[in-house]
């Protein structure tokens, strides 16, 4: 026998200022895109949720690491520099939307989650049900389907509210705090990868000698500085491969390279294919003519 529940309750008016939030972009990568690292990047202007289909993954968010699983959603709150590595045995494939104007209640813009909860969510016996939504919003996409965008607005606004409200959120385990003038260069850094910066200029801003700041740096973060700085500069790359149509040459020179040859040989070294080809790889031929055109109009408000 089937029971039917009706809902008893009046149909709230909604905090997440629905009118206003809007989908810029949402992508399926299979674990033939995910074997390519994507570097340490942020997104300025909008929130980015990622699904992990299948596979796994390592992840860097904030300075923190995590490892990743089908089923767990990842909140890139804007603004936050983040990297991510598939596992080399098993791969990764996953969904993701960027979206923005999104408001949250005391929170920054684009922000979905307090800077001290975990950016991993584990979503549990709610993992079908954000699949399908976020399979749903690329077939209606990438299918220019009538009414795409009105339909996809609400799938959005139902997801944001079940990651807000459904899931379970962790605190972040606060390790020991770096003093004030390590993060202030670390910020520094976030803020001018795209500048000819020695370590011995980032030793000086942290109030460091060079040698005591490399090793602290390493230890915290894990890679040197000068790692670090090209770090930021690859992901940076990537980001305007995919969302501008800007030459190879011009990129090169926004991040701060002095010849092409140096940046494409970089760019090679750590993800593992040429510019051109990981442009190819992720928006195709003909997209990359207008991706300039798309990403302006998107962004408008």
């Amino acid at each position: 026998m089937a029971v039917v529940y009706y809902n008893r309750e009046e149909f709230p008016s909604s905090s997440l200022g629905e009118q206003k939030i809007k989908l810029l972009y949402v992508c399926q990568a299979d674990s033939e895109k995910t074997i390519i690292p994507t570097a340490m990047h942020a997104h300025t202007n909008h929130l980015e949720i990622q699904y992990i289909s299948d596979g796994k993954a390592h992840i860097r968010i904030g300075g923190h690491s995590y490892r990743v699983q089908k089923g767990d959603v990842i909140v890139y709150n804007a603004g936050v520099v983040h990297e991510e590595c598939a596992d080399p045995e098993c791969g990764m494939v996953f969904y993701n939307c960027g979206i923005k104007n999104f408001q949250s209640p005391c929170l920054p813009e684009n922000h979905l989650l307090a800077h001290d909860i975990k950016p991993v969510l584990h979503a549990q016996n709610m993992s079908d049900i954000i699949k399908i939504i976020f399979h749903t919003l690329f077939e209606q996409i990438s299918q220019r389907k009538i009414l795409a965008s009105y339909i996809c607005q609400h799938l959005v606004s139902a997801l944001l509210l079940i990651l807000a409200n459904q899931i379970p959120h962790e605190k972040i385990i606060q390790r020991n705090s770096c003093d004030a003038s390590f993060q202030h260069c670390k910020k520094f850094l976030d803020e001018h990868f795209t500048e000819n910066i020695s370590v011995t200029q980032m030793s000086e801003i942290a109030n460091m000698s060079v040698s005591g700041f490399s090793h602290h740096f390493k230890k915290v973060l894990g890679i040197t500085p000068m790692q670090y700085l090209i770090n930021l500069r690859i992901g940076e790359a990537q980001k305007l491969l995919i969302t501008t149509d800007k030459s190879i040459t011009e990129i090169s020179m926004e991040l701060g390279y002095d010849s092409v040859s140096h940046f494409n040989n970089q760019f090679k070294k750590f993800v593992g294919t040429s510019p051109q080809n990981y442009r190819k790889l992720w928006v195709g031929n003909e997209q990359f003519k207008n991706l300039n055109h798309i990403y302006n109009n998107l962004m408008k408000k």
